[in-house]
C-alpha cells in the first residue's frame, strides 16, 4: 500500500497496554529516610501504569467498606464470577473504563464485530454459560482454509494437502506430519510432552509445516513451535486433523458477545456493585478478611472481604498479592504473556467471505476471520460492510511497539498491505482500520507452564482464590475461565458461610484436567 493511498484511510488505534490504570503518582506511599527514592515516572498513560506493574509501593487507607467477596477483574473471569455469585454480597472492581477484559464487542455503523476471543466450542464451559443467559451461538461449520502463494486452499488439514500450493515433497512431508502425529497417544505422555518444546516434532518435517504452525501457535496460545508445550502443540494438531473444529459457536462480536450480555443481565440490579476505573493496588490477608485497596475516582479505597477472587492474570496477581509464599510468587512471575494487537479492517463491499478462520503462512499477521461469519446464512440478513479481524500476534521484544500509536499504525498499515497482496481480489481499499491492543493479554504455554508452573502458582490462600484462565489450561482458554470462576464462586460461597470443604474443593478444580 502506497502512501498517498493510505492517507485516505483512517486509522483507529485503542486498548490498554498498561497493566494497571491511570495512577496520581502523589498516591504513591513515601519511603522512608533509609530507602532509596522511588523513582516517578511522568509521561503517558502507560508509563505510570506499569508503576503499578513493578511493584512501587501505594498508602493502604484504612477500611471504609465491607463485602463479603470482592472480584478483582471485570473479564469473562470476573463477570462469570459475579453471575454465578447473583444473591451474594460481592463487589466487582475492573481497572478499565469498560467490562470485557479480553472478549470485547464493538461496533461500526451498528455492525458488530470482536477485538479478540473468537470462539467457544460447543457444550464447552463458555457455550453452557451463553445459553444460561439467553445467547445462542451458532456454529461456525466451517474447516480452517490457508491462503498462501495466491492459492486458496479450503481444508488445509482434513482434505486440503494435496492442494497446498507447493512442491509434491513439501506436501508429502505435510501428509507424513500429519498421520505421526496422529499416532502419538499425547494424553498418555502429558508430563513427558508438556517438558519439550514442539519443535522437537516438527523440525524434521518441510520448513513450510513449521511455518504453519508457528503461525498457529502464535496466534492460539501466544508461542511459535521452538516456544510451544510438544503437549499443547500435538494435542491441537490432532484435534484440528479429527474435525474438532467442527465444534466451534460464536455471534459477531466473538466472545465479547458473552462479556456484553452478562454485563447486560447483571447491571440493572448491580450496577452499585460493579466499579470501573477501580484498578487493585493492594490485597492484603489479615485476621480472617482480605484487605482490599483500589483507586477509583482518584482516590485509595480499602474495602475488607471475606473471600476474594483474583480473576486477573498472573503477573498482576503477583504484584497486587501481598505475602505469597516466595515460591509461588516465583511461579507467577515465571508466567510469559505475549503482546497482541488485533487488526479490524473495515470494508465498504464484500472483499472475502469465503472462510471462517483463515491461515496466512508468512504474512505479519497470522490468520484473519470473517466478523459476521455465523450470521450470513440468516434469512434476510445483509452484509452492511464486510469487516475481517486479522491476528497479528507479537514477539515479546516487539511489546514496546504497542506504546507508540504511529507504530500501531504502522504495523496495521503492513496487515493490510500483505492481505492486499495474498488473491489479487484483495487489492480494495478500507474505509476504515481498527487496531485494538493489547500489551499482556494471553499468557504463552511454553514448555512446562501447564503441568509444572501452573499447579504452584495458581494454589489458592487461605481466603485468595486465582481464578483466570491462567489458572486452568493447558492454553489461554475462555472455557477454562467461566469453569473456574464457577467454582471460585462455589469456594467463597463455603467459606463466607463458614463450611468445610473450600480448599478440597478448589484443589480439585485447579487440578482438572480440560477434555
Amino acid at each position: 500500500m502506497t502512501p498517498s493511498r493510505r492517507e485516505f484511510i483512517k486509522f483507529v488505534v485503542a486498548g490498554s497496554v498498561a497493566a494497571g490504570g491511570p495512577i496520581d503518582p502523589t498516591l504513591l506511599a513515601v519511603p522512608d529516610s533509609k530507602s532509596p527514592s522511588v523513582p516517578l515516572v511522568h509521561g503517558e498513560r502507560f508509563e505510570v501504569c506499569h508503576q503499578i506493574r513493578d511493584g512501587h509501593p501505594f498508602k493502604h487507607p484504612d477500611t471504609t467498606r465491607n463485602a463479603d467477596i470482592v472480584i478483582v477483574g471485570g473479564g469473562l473471569a470476573g463477570l462469570s464470577a459475579a453471575y454465578f455469585l447473583r444473591g451474594k454480597d460481592w463487589l466487582l472492581l475492573e481497572k478499565e473504563p469498560q467490562f470485557g477484559g479480553n472478549a470485547l464487542q464493538e461496533e461500526f455503523q451498528g455492525q458488530i464485530y470482536g477485538t479478540g476471543s473468537a470462539y467457544a466450542y460447543r457444550d464447552d464451559e463458555g457455550d453452557q454459560l451463553a445459553s444460561e443467559i439467553g445467547l445462542r451461538m451458532p456454529l461456525v461449520n466451517s474447516p480452517d482454509p490457508t491462503i498462501v502463494n495466491r492459492t486458496y486452499v479450503p481444508d488445509t488439514w482434513k482434505t486440503g494437502i494435496d492442494q497446498l500450493p507447493y512442491p509434491k515433497e513439501v506436501r508429502e512431508s505435510f501428509k507424513k506430519f500429519r498421520d505421526d502425529t496422529m499416532k502419538i497417544k499425547v494424553g498418555e505422555k502429558m508430563a513427558e510432552l508438556d517438558a519439550q518444546p514442539f519443535s522437537n516434532f516438527t523440525a524434521a518435517y518441510a520448513p513450510e509445516v513449521q511455518q504453519w504452525w508457528d503461525g498457529f501457535g502464535a496466534s492460539n496460545w501466544g508461542a511459535t513451535t521452538e516456544e510451544s508445550s510438544a503437549y499443547v502443540g500435538l494435542a491441537n494438531v490432532q484435534d484440528l486433523t479429527s474435525g474438532g473444529d467442527s465444534k466451534r459457536a460464536i455471534l459477531p462480536g466473538g466472545l465479547g458477545c458473552l462479556t456484553h450480555k452478562l454485563v447486560e443481565v447483571l447491571q440493572p440490579k448491580y450496577q452499585e456493585r460493579m466499579l470501573d476505573n477501580a484498578a487493585v493496588v493492594a490485597a492484603i490477608q489479615d485476621h480472617g478478611v482480605v484487605r482490599v485497596t483500589y483507586l477509583h475516582q482518584g482516590k485509595l479505597i480499602t474495602v475488607s472481604a471475606k473471600a476474594v477472587l483474583m480473576c486477573a492474570p498472573k503477573h498482576i496477581a503477583s504484584r497486587i498479592v501481598m505475602g505469597l509464599p516466595s515460591r509461588q510468587k516465583t511461579a507467577m512471575r515465571r508466567y510469559r504473556f505475549a503482546p497482541y494487537p488485533v487488526v479490524n479492517v473495515i470494508f465498504p463491499k464484500p472483499v472475502y467471505n469465503r472462510g471462517y478462520d483463515n491461515w496466512c503462512p508468512g504474512s505479519v499477521f497470522t490468520d484473519f476471520i470473517v466478523a459476521d461469519w455465523t450470521m450470513q446464512k440468516n434469512p434476510g440478513y445483509q452484509q452492511k460492510h464486510n469487516i475481517l479481524s486479522f491476528y497479528t500476534p507479537l514477539r515479546e521484544l516487539e511489546r514496546s511497539t504497542l506504546l507508540d500509536e504511529n507504530g500501531c499504525k504502522s504495523l496495521a498499515a503492513r496487515v493490510l498491505s500483505d492481505f492486499q497482496k495474498l488473491l489479487p481480489e484483495f487489492n480494495v481499499d478500507p474505509v476504515e482500520v481498527r487496531i485494538y491492543r493489547r500489551g499482556h493479554p494471553m499468557f504463552m504455554a511454553v514448555p512446562g507452564q501447564y503441568t509444572k508452573n501452573r499447579p504452584v502458582a495458581s494454589r489458592p490462600l487461605d481466603r485468595i482464590f486465582f481464578g483466570n484462565s491462567d489458572s486452568g489450561g493447558p492454553e489461554s482458554l475462555t472455557s477454562e475461565a467461566v469453569r473456574l470462576s464457577r467454582a471460585g464462586a462455589e469456594w467463597a460461597e463455603l467459606l463466607v458461610g463458614g463450611k468445610p470443604g473450600a480448599r478440597e474443593l478448589a484443589e480439585k478444580a485447579l487440578l482438572a484436567i480440560p477434555e
